[in-house]
Parts: C-alpha cells; sequence; structure tokens
C-alpha cells in the first residue's frame, strides 16, 4: 500500500494552540505526513481556538477522554475507516485518565484489519488514582475484558496491542521493556526533532536575537529553552546562575519559554522562581521571554542572539527533549545533566558538557568553564551539530515514521533502525 491510498487517524489529547510541545510535534508530524501523501484525519479535545495542522482533517469532537467517552472514540474511527490508528500519548495529555491506554484493544476489536502505532513521548503513563473509585473499578472491568495477560498499570494495553510502538529515547524504551517482555521486537526509537520555526542563520539575527534579549555586546548569554514546569532544573539553573555572577558579572541568563497550561505535578509556580531570583540578587541579569507565538521564528531569534545553552534536567538529558533538539539545530554548545540512565549518544566534553542533576555548585563550574574555554566551545558546537544531523532533523523522523507506516501496512517483521 502506497502512502497516497493510505488513511492515517491520528489521536491525540493535545493539539495547538494547547502550550505544550507534544501539541506543537503532533501537528507539526501530521502536516508533514499529509504532505508525503497520506489522507490525514485528527481526532483531538474540544477546543474553542483554531489552529489546524497543513493538509489535515482536524476534529476537535472529544469533550474530554474518560470511561464514557470510549465509545465516541470508536464511533468515530469507524466512520473515518482508516487503515493506521496512530495514538500520540503521554498521561498529562488525557488529564491521566486510563480510558485510552485500552484503546489499541477496543479499537481493534471494532475495527479488524486496523493497524494501530502508539508513539509514548515519554514515560508518563496514567495515574487511576487521582480518579474516584468509580474509575478505577471501571480500570478492573476492562482489564478483565481485555485479558489480564501483560497489561501496565499506567499503560493498560498500549504496548501490548499496538501493532508498533514509538519511543522517543533509548532510556524510555529500556523502561518500558521492563514492563513487557519482547517490547523491543516491535519497538522503534525516533527523537523529535526541533519545533521552533527558524530564522536565518545569520549575524543580522544573532544582532536581532540580541536586541531582543536585552543582552550587551560583550555580555555572554546562557540560554534555557523549553516549557517551563516542574522537572526542568529551573531552579538549580537559578541557584547556579547566582554562583556564576560573582565570578562572570557580565553573564545573562535567558529563559526562553512560557509555562504549561496544566502543571504536571503538585503547586509549582512561575512566581516561585522570580521569587528566587529576587532573592539571590540577579533578577536585573536575566530575561524572560514569557509564552510567544508558536509559528512564529522569535524563538530561534533568542537562540541566534545567545552564547551557550543550559538544560538541567532533573532527570537528566535524553533524546526526547525537543529543548536539546532546538539548540542543536542552532548550533549552541549544550550543558545538561546526568540521569540514572544515559543516552549513549550524549558524550562529555565531545558534544554535551554533563553534570549531575540538581547540583548548582557542579552546574555552576561547568558554565563558568565552558565560557572560559574557546576550544571546548568549538568541540561541543561541532560534536551538538553532529548529533542533529544524526537524530533531530524533520527529514529523519518524518521518513522514520513513514518507515514504520509501512512495515506495520505490510506486516513486515523488520524494524526501522533507530
Amino acid at each position: 500500500m502506497t502512502p497516497k491510498h493510505a488513511k492515517i487517524l491520528v489521536v491525540t489529547g493535545v493539539f495547538p494552540p494547547t502550550p505544550i510541545a507534544e501539541a506543537d510535534h503532533i501537528a507539526r508530524l501530521s502536516g508533514e505526513l499529509a504532505a508525503r501523501g497520506y489522507s490525514v484525519d485528527v481526532l483531538t479535545s474540544e477546543n474553542t481556538a483554531i489552529a489546524d495542522a497543513p493538509n489535515c482533517r482536524v476534529h476537535r469532537t472529544m469533550p474530554s477522554w474518560r470511561w464514557a467517552d470510549r465509545a465516541r472514540l470508536v464511533r468515530f474511527a469507524r466512520e473515518i475507516n482508516p487503515d493506521i490508528i496512530f495514538i500520540w500519548f503521554i498521561g498529562h495529555a488525557y488529564e491521566f485518565h486510563p480510558m485510552i491506554t485500552f484503546a489499541p484493544t477496543y479499537l481493534k476489536a471494532a475495527l479488524p484489519k486496523v493497524k494501530v502505532v502508539t508513539q509514548i513521548t515519554a514515560p508518563v503513563g496514567s495515574r487511576p488514582k487521582r480518579y474516584p473509585l468509580a474509575t478505577r473499578f471501571m480500570q478492573k472491568v476492562t482489564v478483565f475484558a481485555s485479558g489480564t495477560n501483560q497489561i501496565d498499570y499506567a499503560y493498560g494495553t498500549l504496548m501490548r496491542d499496538s501493532d508498533r510502538l514509538v519511543a522517543m529515547a533509548n532510556t524510555h524504551l529500556e523502561r518500558f521493556a521492563d514492563a513487557l517482555p519482547g517490547l523491543a521486537a516491535k519497538a522503534s526509537v525516533i527523537p523529535p526533532p526541533p519545533l521552533v520555526p527558524m530564522s536565518p542563520p545569520e549575524e543580522a539575527s544573532r544582532l536581532r536575537g540580541r536586541e531582543l534579549l536585552g543582552a550587551e555586546k560583550h555580555a555572554r548569554v546562557f540560554a534555557y529553552f523549553g516549557r517551563l514546569y516542574r522537572g526542568k532544573g529551573l531552579e538549580t539553573l537559578i541557584d547556579a546562575f547566582a554562583i556564576v555572577q560573582k565570578t562572570m558579572p557580565d553573564a545573562r541568563l535567558a529563559i526562553i519559554g512560557g509555562p504549561i497550561a496544566v502543571q504536571l505535578e503538585g503547586a509549582w509556580k512561575i512566581e516561585d522562581l522570580h521569587a528566587r531570583a529576587e532573592h539571590l540578587g540577579v533578577t536585573k541579569a536575566i530575561f524572560w521571554s514569557g509564552e510567544f507565538p508558536f509559528d512564529s521564528d522569535v524563538g530561534s531569534l533568542y537562540l541566534r542572539g545567545s552564547d551557550f545553552a543550559v538544560l538541567p534536567f532533573d532527570e537528566g538529558a535524553a533524546l526526547n527533549n525537543s529543548s536539546i533538539a532546538a539548540c542543536a539545530a542552532h548550533d549552541l554548545p549544550v550543558i545538561t545533566t546526568l540521569g540514572k540512565l544515559m543516552e549513549p549518544d550524549f558524550i562529555d566534553t565531545e558534544n554535551t558538557l554533563l553534570v549531575p542533576a540538581s547540583d548548582a555548585q557542579a552546574l555552576a563550574n561547568a558554565m563558568i568553564r565552558l565560557a572560559s574555554d574557546p576550544a571546548l566551545q568549538a568541540r561541543l558546537r561541532a560534536g551538538i551539530q553532529a548529533l542533529g544531523r544524526k537524530h533531530f532533523s524533520w527529514d529523519a523522523s518524518v521518513n522514520r515514521t513513514i518507515a514504520v507506516f509501512d512495515q506495520v501496512l505490510a506486516d513486515k517483521p523488520e524494524l526501522v533502525e533507530s
């Protein structure tokens, strides 16, 4: 079956203008698939705002993703009658409700010939304990109806009953494989490309970026890029920057991005970050971009005007971090963090400068070291460019996704290389 004859139904709980990276990614990917000849329908959450993907039909008809909406999902899939149902999953995109985690089972029961491909963008599953006992009872009933073998509490039958599974990082796939033996036989890793529209890679863009950042000509600008929420290491970054300022008074920090619409955990507030900076006396040296249009090149200009990237993830860097992809696309030397599981692609002092997570002093030392070592800057810049060519391009991402689709339509056992 060639792409121009294949119908894809994309199921996603988030879509622009929802301010979250997963929404931007699936919108761009859907449009790219349509441009390659697929017939693409997107089923997503109800939203009064309008933002569509090019050449796709976007259906904002799901009032929620709870048990009561399962029949609506199945009915819509029957109406579209696709060749492939592509489920785009991360727990918070569906308000952590478990209904969607059993979608491959009941969608394939309703459409026996359909193939289901699930992309899990990060190891964040459903969280049934957030819901009343009735929800958890329905989950148990669904588990029983689906067959109790190899069903995961947080991911339901997404891994067991999808024909193919796509992870965004090797470290994630390792974690998923622990829950389902043999998963690697039908899984692929496809890291996300940069989501920010690119500005021209020229001096005029850098000058415009410096102007937008309010950075003096000789100031050294460290940039954080990405959504702001718990887990991004922003508290550690501000603490580290306060240390850096004592040694490098001309250093500036650009925090580029706005807060996520719905926080993932707890009562995290961006105001607490501002208060932290105020307490440490570095407020005047920090630029906060706030939210900016996802379809403009303003974010790219901010990065053009920066000198270094600092991405101190609490759990360590992984290939799924679109922030790394964006910084790689702008040739910025990257400082990031080590996690318990580490991607083999990240090589300390070769393509990234790696420090322990949640260690402000170590992060500050790395920032000072990088700013003071032109040879290290050049080596990291060349290394991140090579890593970007290998993993972080839209052509590579779309080609790998299409390869997965081709395999599942042909029912071949061979898998796309990650």
